[in-house]
């Protein structure tokens, strides 16, 4: 499955916004975003990593970067637990409800 990720269009910090099932949904989430804050953000296509489980929630993973001593995107999985196998105990991870960009979470 591929979805539609809204970052941040930074270098370094690229933290998701917001996971969609559709490009137009994302480009329309990121050019309100814009509109309302001046927040510049992107579109990513990503593939979901790990089998699926549940069809409306998937988890972020961050990976951090100790040189920089920030948190960088690395890809959308399934599953916490695979994500967390990825990025490790220092990496961040947060769920998000598909097509819901109010509905995340920070999974401790």
């Amino acid at each position: 499955m591929e979805l539609f990720v809204v970052m941040d269009s930074s270098i370094l910090g690229r933290g998701v916004f917001a996971v969609f099932s559709s490009i137009e949904r994302a480009r329309s989430f990121s050019d309100d975003m814009y509109r309302n804050t001046r927040f510049r953000s992107e579109v990513k296509t990503c593939p979901v990593i790990g089998g699926s489980s549940s069809r409306d929630r998937v988890y972020a993973a961050h990976f951090y970067d100790d040189f920089y001593d920030t948190h960088v995107f690395d890809g959308i999985y399934s599953e916490s637990n695979l994500a967390y196998d990825a990025v490790g105990t220092k990496g961040l991870i947060i769920r998000f409800v598909i097509d819901s960009p109010e509905d995340r979470e920070i999974v401790v």
